[in-house]
Order: C-alpha cells, then structure tokens, then sequence
C-alpha cells in the first residue's frame, strides 16, 4: 500500500473518530431518555427525569393502603414555606431521616385525620369515611367547610411561624408518597402530592410535637450534583450539548441577575445539580426547568430556573427560599 493511501486512510479514520466524539452526547442523550424524546422530553440523567403520576402513592398512603414494611426510607425536609416548583427533590433544604417508629406514628396520625375533598366549585365538600368492611370513599358531609376553615387557619399560621415541612416516604415498589404539611398550634393540616386522581385530598388533625421535634433535628447536606468527576467548565458543556443553548442562556441569566448576587455573593462557580433538568418541546410550547448548584462568596445553594424565551428561578440559601422578585425575566 502506497503512502499516499495509508495517509488517506489515517485520515479518514481520524474523521471518523472526531465525528463519533462530537456525536456521543446525541447517542447519550437518545439513551437516557428514551423513548420520551419521542415526545419532546429530554433530561440530563435518569434520576433528573420528573416523577410521572403512576409514581405517586400519596393519596393510598393516608388511606392505609401501604403497609409501613414496604416503605425502604423516610424523610422530613423542612421547607419553612410553602414552595411550590420545588418537589420532589428539594435540593437544598434541611431534612432529617425517619426512624421506624416514627413512620409508624405520622402514618397513624395521618390517616386518622379528617379528610376531605373541596368540590370543582368551591361551595360544596365531601369526606372521606372509613367503614372497615368497604374501602374508604368520598361521601358528601356537612363538616366540610368547617374543615376547610380549620386548614386555612393551619396553614397561614405555619407560613407565618416557618413552620412548612414536607414527608416523604419512599416505597420498595419505587413510588413516593409525599405529604406537605402545616403544623400550628392548634393543628396540623397536611395535602398529599399527586399529580392525577379522581380526587385531591386535603386533611387536618390533632397537632403534633413530633413534626416540631423533626424540624429542629433536620439538617443541611452538601448539595449533590450531576457529574460530579467533571469540572463545572465541562459538566455545563455537557448539560448544554444535551439540552441546547437555553441552558447557556439560562446561566447568563444567573451571572447577571442583581438577586442571585444579593443572596449568594460574587458567583464562583454554577453547575447542575443532581435535581430535575430537563427540556420539553411539544407542539407550540418549549421550556427548559434546570436544578443548579450555585457556589457564590458567601457559600453555597441551589436555584431552579424555567422558562425559555424568558425565565423565571427561585433560590435557597442555607436552606431558606428566596425569590428574584423580578418575575419573568427576558435576556
């Protein structure tokens, strides 16, 4: 072989090689999310992928549907407030483990609460009723807008004395069941996460010093972050190959927002973390929803950032939430 031929040939195979580099994110990407990039879904990792409904067993774990031997952990994350956007992985607040015991104990005084459920129209409510020969079922009760009044009550005065907390309980089987609670002085009122059912269920019972007890133990944890082998240089670089150019423009937004750097001083250092970070795109609508990790000079936290032609982010801070207070904000 001539060469001429054998240069030829290294040559091409050097192609080859640069090509199959410059589409490995692409094969990776394909990877992870299939097949929900056949609808437009696109996530960095696996375990950045949101739940879907099916994943939820909130509702079946206040009715005594799931037997505290098939849940494998058990959190409580004290979120202070009410914040919304944030589940179901919460990077950044304060949690604590749960003990056996103590699963035992919140389900008992969960499930035995008064649950009801608020019609469509706001006037008319139903409840829950546990007859131990039937499956518990929503039937209409007089009580309802009393219980309402109770939880609103609940609710506001756990806002006011940073109070909110969520639970989560995490099933063998994979799913979560996931309850947000308002413990004041009086109560405690509490809601399951579902994404979809034929009801959504409110509750309130007798208060309780375990959720106090909880919040005082629950702790700050370094925040995990997705590739964590990769300088933040190349882990951004990777992110944005998977997620397209809104992902860098996102963290322009971040560099240059006047709140990011209120809150957590001169930026060091942004990199995702190991929450949700994804891209949809079906039919006329696009969003992109990253979970980042935000090292400044005055330490470290987490902030989520959506949108796409403009942005919205929420931050937290030594496991408070802050807000931009900006709104929507268009580079």
């Amino acid at each position: 072989m001539s060469t001429r031929k054998i240069w030829l040939l290294v040559s091409l195979t050097l192609v080859v090689f640069i090509l199959c580099l410059v589409a490995l994110p692409t094969f990776e990407t394909i990877l992870i999310n299939f097949p929900e990039i056949l609808l437009g879904q696109v996530s960095l990792a696996r375990e950045t992928k949101p739940l879907y409904p099916r994943d939820f067993a909130s509702e079946d774990f206040l009715l005594n549907r799931v037997d505290p031997s098939e849940i494998e952990r058990a959190e409580y994350i004290a979120l202070r407030k009410d914040a919304l956007f944030w589940e179901s992985d919460y990077v950044g607040f304060a949690r604590t483990a749960l003990s056996r015991e103590e699963i035992f104990t919140l389900q008992q005084i969960l499930s035995t609460g008064n649950l009801f459920h608020r019609s469509a129209d706001g006037e008319s409510y139903q409840c829950i009723t546990r007859d131990t020969s039937q499956e518990p079922a929503l039937e209409p009760c007089s009580q309802g807008k009393q219980y309402m009044d109770q939880y609103l009550a609940y609710q506001r005065e756990a806002e006011q004395t940073d109070a909110v907390g969520v639970l989560q309980f995490t099933l063998k089987d994979g799913r979560l069941a996931e309850i947000r609670v308002f413990p004041a002085e009086r109560g405690l009122a509490y809601t399951p996460y579902e994404k979809s059912g034929e009801w959504w269920l409110d509750g309130i019972s007798c208060p309780s010093p375990l959720l106090n007890d909880l919040s005082a133990r629950a702790t700050l944890a370094p925040i995990p972050v997705l590739w964590p082998e990769l300088s933040a240089g190349r882990a951004n670089a990777r992110a944005a190959r998977m997620l397209g150019n809104r992902y860098n423009a996102a963290l322009v937004v971040l560099r240059e927002s006047s709140a990011v750097r209120e809150v957590f001083g001169e930026i060091l250092e942004l990199r995702p973390a190991l929450g949700t970070n994804n891209y949809s795109s079906w039919m006329d609508s696009t969003s992109i929803f990253l979970t980042l990790r935000v090292t400044g000079t005055r330490g470290e936290g987490t902030v989520i950032i959506q949108g796409y032609e403009c942005f919205d982010l929420e931050m937290v801070f030594e496991g408070a939430l802050f807000e931009d207070g900006q709104g929507y904000f268009c580079p």
